[in-house]
């Protein structure tokens, strides 16, 4: 699936699709004044002519009310997706239940992803088929409603894929014309209406002369609606192979998205009513709708989607409800940072205290005493106030000395441009960091350096390749010039080209120089990173491969192509380094070594694997909670 092609396909055909409705209006108007003409030879037969302005005043008839109707239509979709939502019976969603606070997280997390405002979290509570929608004209009034459902059976990773495509539709601006849509279809069915009035019978049951006009305009009413229905339809189709493009690219991963509509699939077959019947007039809005036929369907199959998100045919899933959580989601996911910090949280009944409230509350003021909860309690600190670093200034000082060992002293060009005590104050924070801690604060500065204009862009990557020049600080840098480049990797199905069977030597090396960089960085001893190189290898199913001296430029290179592999074949890698890794007592305990691993896994793009995410959490949810 290939987002640039899908994303200029459905603008292209969106708007096409719009010409078209313009000519569905266009031929409504003929369409209309034939049918009126008709009627008006039949209901009098004796007339030589028309009257004067006879088409013409069918012709404002019929913009008046098409346009007109799509006006006043507009006008009560003016409030933004907050209306839509209560047509469709939704609420915001309540923040003291744990599962619609997880959504209000999911959503700021999808958004953030998307480089766009949250927008408002609702919930459709009497749903319990698992579903959403997105609606608004922009993002300041913009909402994600998500069934109950949803809430009670999908996982955390399957409600971000959910919330991210519908996201999508909101940064694309398909909620914009699905409302504007709504208005012309509402405008079409006015003249329907028109003619069902002109053929009712008055207060004495006498039908008047003009039933025969009122036929006509109900039959040329009824087709131009259902023309506006197909054109509906067909954007909505258009917009739905993007969306879950975006919902990947968002999440990084296939299986979130990709559970979710197994699950559905499967709920689909087991419950054929997926909605109640009141959202059927929104149900072009939804992640999934039912339909009357391949004409009149708003989605793509649902089979067809799940097949271009894997590259092959996928079975549902049970769409059970999930156990219900026994705890609510950390505030500050600050204690899988540090081992230290991990044990302070676990002893606190398993939720992140914050740095204000360790300080002022009499039970966590003991924990401080030890010398793991201080440097815990550092840390946190300092990545409270690293959390506001947005200058040019200070983003391009900051990624430049976290490309430097921690123990290197300051590079003094990229510090210069900043007052002197500013400088001070950021290297303290900097200093105080532990190796996962760095790791993820560069991954975090190099995503909002990325929004930067290209010149700027380009001017720290040539300061990055001066910068870095030993392994493991070439493996850093690496990263950040990847995330500088601001574009996912392209999610691409399993090729004879692109499988890490065909990739195997460039595995091989990449390993091998993972390990020359964990002894080197981590002090882990060469016998023993070579011991983690040899079952990493064995795992991957390439311990066999004779590779040559592992330099950092031809390892770099080999990293560079594992980038190219199938979205389904990058994480093999991943979860052989993690494996040796967590197999190794002694290397399992150390930062270092899972900020190298964690380093490569960012490079491919993959969500790290539970293990190493508990050293080297994503900060985005720990710097929205301050």
């Amino acid at each position: 699936m290939r987002f640039r092609r899908h994303q200029e396909a459905a603008q292209a055909s969106s708007r096409q699709l719009i010409a078209l409705f313009v000519l569905v209006v266009a031929g409504l108007v003929l369409a209309v004044n034939g049918a009126l003409a008709l009627a008006y030879r039949a209901t009098v037969p004796w007339a030589s002519g028309y009257p004067d302005w006879f088409f013409a005043t069918n012709t404002a008839l019929v913009l008046l009310y098409v346009l007109g109707g799509c006006a006043v239509e507009s006008m009560r979709l003016r409030e933004g997706g907050a209306h839509v939502a209560r047509l469709a019976g939704a609420r915001e969603a309540d923040r003291t239940d744990m599962l619609e606070r997880r959504l209000a997280n999911v959503v700021a997390e999808m958004a953030i992803a998307a480089n766009t405002k949250p927008p408002a979290a609702w919930v459709l509570p009497r749903e319990d088929a698992i579903n959403a929608f997105a609606a608004g004209w922009s993002a300041d009034d913009a909402v994600v409603a998500v069934t109950r459902g949803a809430l009670e059976r999908l996982d955390r990773a399957e409600l971000q894929g959910v919330v991210a495509h519908e996201i999508s539709h909101l940064v694309h601006g398909d909620t914009a014309l699905n409302m504007r849509l709504v208005g012309m279809v509402w405008g079409l069915r006015l003249l329907f209406d028109l003619g069902h009035e002109l053929t009712e019978p008055d207060a004495r049951g006498r039908r008047h002369a003009g039933v025969l006009f009122g036929l006509a305009l109900m039959a040329v009413g009824a087709l131009g609606w259902a023309a506006g229905r197909l054109l509906q339809a067909a954007v909505s189709r258009q917009r739905e192979f993007l969306a879950d493009a975006s919902a990947v690219k968002y999440t990084r991963q296939v299986a979130g998205l990709g559970g979710a509509l197994r699950k559905i699939a499967e709920q689909q077959r087991t419950h054929a009513d997926a909605l109640s019947a009141r959202t059927g007039p929104l149900a072009h809005l939804f992640l999934v709708s039912s339909s009357f036929g391949a004409w009149w369907a708003t989605h793509p199959p649902l089979a067809e989607r799940i097949r271009r998100l894997y590259g092959r045919a996928m079975p549902g899933l049970p769409a059970d409800p999930l156990p219900r959580p026994v705890a609510d989601e950390p505030r500050l996911p600050i204690a899988a940072l540090t081992p230290a910090a991990g044990h302070t949280a676990a002893a606190a009944g398993g939720m992140a205290a914050s740095p204000e409230a360790a300080r002022h509350d009499a039970v966590q003021r003991p924990a401080l005493a030890d010398p793991g909860a201080q440097r815990a309690a550092r840390e946190a600190e300092a990545l409270a106030r690293i959390a506001r670093w947005q200058g040019p200034g200070e983003l391009r000082a900051a990624l430049l000395a976290l490309l430097r060992p921690a123990a290197a002293p300051p590079h003094a060009a990229a510090w210069q441009p900043l007052p002197a005590a500013r400088a001070a104050a950021m290297q303290g924070d900097l200093a105080a960091l532990g190796p996962a801690a760095r790791l993820a604060v560069l991954d975090a500065l190099a995503r909002r350096a990325a929004q930067a204009p290209a010149a700027a862009r380009r001017a720290l990557q040539a300061e990055a390749r001066a910068v870095a020049r030993s392994p493991d600080v070439a493996l850093r840098g690496l990263l950040l010039r990847h995330r500088l480049r601001a574009r996912a990797l392209p999610f691409a199905a399993p090729t004879a080209r692109n499988t890490l069977a065909a990739r195997h030597r460039d595995a091989a090396l990449a390993t091998q120089w993972l390990a020359d960089v964990i002894a080197a960085s981590a002090g882990a001893g060469t016998a023993r990173a070579a011991a983690w190189a040899r079952r990493a290898r064995h795992t991957m199913g390439v311990a066999d491969i004779a590779v040559p001296t592992a330099t950092p430029r031809a390892a770099l290179r080999a990293l560079a192509r594992l980038q190219r592999l199938a979205a389904l074949q990058r994480p093999l890698p991943v979860r052989a380094w993690v494996q040796a890794w967590a197999d190794d007592t002694v290397l399992a305990v150390s930062d270092d070594v899972a900020a190298v691993i964690a380093a490569a896994a960012h490079l491919l793009d993959v969500p790290l694997p539970p293990a190493l995410a508990a050293r080297v959490p994503d900060l985005g949810a720990y710097w929205r909670s301050l």
